[in-house]
Formats: C-alpha cells, sequence, structure tokens
C-alpha cells in the first residue's frame, strides 16, 4: 500500500482567531453559533496532522468512503450536523458561488479603494483590526462606506463568521480568507427565500474532495482538518463510555472533546495511524458517536441512493446505505452505485457560473428521507452489527481490493507524476518567461550602456569647447567674443536636447 504522503493542513491558527471569540458578548456568538455552531472553541482542538494523513491514505474515492482493513466508514452529513449542533433537513441549499471583491465589499461595508490590489483573498489580521476591536470603527472610520455606528454593530458579527469558517471550515495554505465565501456567509445569515441554510453538505463535501486531491498527489488538504481529526479520534480513540449515551441538544460537543479522547497511547506519525486503523476489530471501533441523531437520518433521496454535496471546492457524492452501523443500524449489503460520475472538482476551486447539476441537487434536497425498512435499534447501536450477507459481500470486496491493491497504486503514482508534471511544466514556462525577461533586461541595459557612452562623449565635446571659449583670441572684437558665447550656446542646447 505504501507509505502515507505528508499533507499539509491547518494546525497553526492565528493569533488574532484565536482571540476573537474572547472578545465577543454571548448575544453576538449566539448569533454565529446557530449557523456555524461553536466555532470559536475550534481553537481547543489540538491535531499534529496525522490521523489526517493517514485517513488520506486509506480513502477510497470512488466510493467516498475509507478502507480500514476489513472495515469502511465514512463522516456522514449526521454526525458533523450533531458535532456542530446545526440542522440540515429542511434547510436550504447553499450553492457557493464564487464571489468577488465586489460583493465581499458590500458584505463588510470595506471601500473597494482600501484593499486595491487584493483580489481573492485578505488577512484575518486586516479584519480583526477593523471589527473585533472595539474602537475599530473610530480608529478606521475612513475605511468603512457606512458612517453608522449600528450598522458597523451588525456587520462585526457577519466579519467575525467569515473568519472563522475561512479558518476552521474552509482553510487556505496562506491561512487569509477567501472572498468566495461571502455568497455562503449571506446565504447563512439571511437565508434563501425565507428558508434557513445549512453549511453541513459543504462541509463534507469539501473534506471529500481534500481526501481525493491530497491523495492524487495534492499538497494541501483544503477542506476541515479539524473536524476530520475530530471524527476520527471520537470514533478510534475514545475513552469507555455508556453505550445507552443520547445525543443532548445544545451541549458543547466541540470544547469538550479532549475530555473524551485518550491520548495516553496514541500513534506516534502517519504511518503508524494507518498500521492501527488498518488492524481495527469491529470491538475497537466506537461506531455511534454521542452527538449522531439516529432517529430519522439522510439514507436516499426520491430519486438515487445517493446524496449530492455541493461544497467551495466542488461536487461530490456518497452513498449513506453503506454507513449504517455508524446510524445505529444493522449494516446489510448496500447498493452498488459508482459515485465517480457525480465527482466535480472545480479549477482551481472557483465555482463555474453556470453551475452543473443545479437541479438534479436541488431535487434531491427537496426529497431527503430515511428508509423505514432499515430499522433503528437504539439497544444496539454500538455493536456494530451486520448480516451474513454483508459479510460475505464485504470479504469479496476486501479480496478484490488486495487484488486491485497493485494497479491501483500505479494508477495513484501516475496521478502523483502526473502532477508532478504539471508542476514541472508550469515551472519551465515560469524559467522561460523569466529568460525573455532577462533577455530584454539585457537589451535594455545595453541600449543605456551605449546612451551613457555617447553621452560621456558629447559631455567631452562640451568640455572642450568650453576651455576654448575661455580663452580669447588677440585682438578680438566685444562682437566677436559675443557671437563665439552664443555659438557655444547653442551647441550646449543641442547637445542638451539630444540627451534628452
Amino acid at each position: 500500500m505504501g507509505n502515507p504522503r505528508r499533507v499539509q493542513q491547518m494546525l497553526a491558527i492565528p493569533v488574532e482567531v484565536q482571540k476573537w471569540p474572547t472578545l465577543l458578548s454571548p448575544s453576538e456568538i449566539n448569533q454565529v453559533s446557530t449557523r456555524l455552531g461553536p466555532i470559536g472553541d475550534f481553537k481547543d482542538i489540538k491535531s499534529d496532522g496525522y490521523l489526517v494523513e493517514a485517513l488520506v491514505h486509506l480513502w477510497d474515492p470512488i466510493c467516498s468512503t475509507f478502507r480500514l482493513g476489513k472495515e469502511e466508514m465514512t463522516i456522514t452529513i449526521e454526525e458533523i450536523a450533531g458535532f456542530l449542533n446545526l440542522p440540515v433537513q429542511g434547510t436550504a441549499v447553499i450553492f457557493p458561488l464564487a464571489s468577488d471583491k465586489v460583493e465581499f465589499c458590500r458584505f463588510t461595508g470595506i471601500k473597494e479603494s482600501v484593499i486595491q490590489g487584493l483580489d481573492q483573498n485578505i488577512e484575518a489580521k486586516f479584519l480583526f483590526d477593523r471589527f473585533e476591536l472595539r474602537d475599530g470603527f473610530e480608529k478606521h472610520r475612513g475605511d468603512f462606506s457606512f458612517t453608522s455606528k449600528e450598522i458597523w454593530d451588525r456587520k462585526r458579527v457577519w466579519v467575525y463568521g467569515l473568519v472563522m469558517a475561512g479558518t476552521y471550515f474552509f482553510p487556505r495554505k496562506d491561512k487569509k480568507i477567501a472572498f468566495k465565501l461571502t455568497k455562503i456567509m449571506y446565504d447563512l445569515f439571511l437565508g434563501i427565500n425565507n428558508k434557513p441554510c445549512s453549511i453541513i453538505p459543504t462541509i463534507l463535501a469539501d473534506i471529500f474532495i481534500a481526501c481525493s486531491t491530497c491523495q492524487r498527489g495534492g499538497k494541501f488538504f483544503c477542506g476541515s482538518n479539524l473536524i476530520l481529526h475530530v471524527w476520527g479520534m471520537e470514533h478510534f480513540m475514545r475513552r469507555p463510555a455508556i453505550p445507552e449515551s443520547l445525543p443532548m441538544s445544545g451541549y458543547n460537543w466541540v470544547i469538550t472533546h479532549h475530555k473524551r479522547i485518550d491520548s495516553s497511547n496514541l500513534p506516534c506519525n502517519a504511518s503508524e495511524f494507518v498500521d492501527f486503523l488498518t488492524n481495527m476489530t469491529n470491538q475497537n471501533v466506537r461506531w455511534v458517536l454521542d452527538w449522531t441523531n439516529c432517529t430519522k437520518p439522510i439514507l436516499h433521496t426520491k430519486a438515487s441512493e445517493f446524496v449530492p454535496l455541493w461544497g467551495t471546492q466542488g461536487i461530490m457524492a456518497y452513498n449513506p446505505r453503506r454507513f449504517l452501523r455508524q446510524l445505529g443500524r444493522v449494516q446489510d449489503v448496500p447498493p452498488a452505485v459508482d459515485l465517480t460520475p457525480f465527482v466535480i472538482v472545480f479549477d482551481k476551486g472557483i465555482c463555474p457560473k453556470e453551475i452543473p447539476m443545479k437541479t438534479l441537487i436541488d431535487e434531491a434536497w427537496e426529497t431527503l428521507s430515511d428508509d423505514e425498512r432499515v430499522k433503528y435499534v437504539p439497544e444496539l447501536k454500538q455493536r456494530g452489527l451486520t448480516t451474513p450477507q454483508y459479510e460475505d459481500w464485504i470479504g469479496r470486496s476486501t479480496i478484490q481490493e488486495m487484488q486491485d491493491e497493485p494497479a491501483k497504486e500505479v494508477e495513484r503514482l501516475k496521478a502523483i507524476i502526473e502532477a508532478r508534471d504539471k508542476e514541472i511544466l508550469q515551472l519551465s514556462k515560469s524559467v522561460e518567461a523569466y529568460k525573455g525577461m532577462a533577455e530584454q533586461n539585457k537589451q535594455m541595459y545595453e541600449g543605456e550602456r551605449e546612451k551613457r557612452q555617447e553621452m560621456k562623449r558629447k559631455c567631452g565635446e562640451l568640455y572642450d569647447q568650453a576651455e576654448r571659449v575661455k580663452l580669447p583670441y588677440a585682438r578680438e572684437t566685444r562682437d566677436s567674443i559675443l557671437d563665439r558665447l552664443k555659438s557655444f550656446g547653442n551647441l550646449v542646447r543641442n547637445r542638451l536636447h539630444d540627451m534628452m
């Protein structure tokens, strides 16, 4: 299977972002938490990135699942929704169309002239100085397009949500806040057609896409690595707990995460995590997380067995019927669904203006449904039960996986090589461009040097003429001297004109 690749992640949170939640009032925090969950408390989640690297290594992009030895699992909508205490069903679909600087300025109230030169993103500190500090409005009054302190009070909550989401849910390698998130924030705070929106599908889609792109050679995990880290730790490194515990509405699962984790014997690197995960048994897994609402999960839509997901990086889908054990049900053989045709990764992470599969996604989210044929049995939910048919199916799948492993490894290496070839091609183009610029600069230098030599020669001529002017001729008349000086003046004027 090979060794897991190093994956860059958002691990060191900017100081301003960590400090920001402590400067807001409870009512302001509540305005954001009803839309983004207790996102300010993510600052207390610590990760070394190894578990995420291992999960990326074990990711199967065809089925949107992690292959853990003889088991398969994935992060589900219900798990993220429960962790953040946010609703999903009954909410409108967010289509995260890329916002530009104009829309960002309209959202924040920052004048466009203040952020000239910035096209795609902005430093969190810039927003912190203007919106979080209590004297931000008075100190930077000239930067805003509004003059009302009341408007600033409202927008500072919006900007706080934008910065938190851009850091913890949709991170960038440079730790800046992307303008393209502006529309998501608009939809979350204002709703769509009088319906509230949910950010859960967007978060899940970006996590799936990040796993796929990093496995193919991408260097930075462009999804919420902290949510994926928490998901893995809660499932695999959980301290013993009461099996009958139920999800508690309103409980802050984020800030209490560290209390539930057994950190006494964690793997020391990504390779050790891979070995640990691939050798797990059914009994080592906490199948249902404490916050997962198993009573009415999303298992399919009216039109299909898979659920489409729209993210900031592209479109993904997953088949919840493969992961019934995580929803407190007995796992049977899932419907065979190839999700590859429903995967679209946006070029440079920018959503196109023509929304692909928009109608399909809209209709799917209007018809989300449970499956009454698959019963929920609370007493059995932590046992991870399966049917004999499933065991036979997963056994054959595992054997097939082992047989296909060399071919998959070759494909993975090909993808990495292709990514490297693209990088080399880009570098070659950059080198050629710099060579062209260097040649132009050389020619300009040669031209300037010739001009300087010519100027030096002409200055020498002027110097010689000036020396002659100093010496009067014998018996030279006054008019003759004036004519000679006039001629010298004309010569100087002409030389200066040539030099300009």
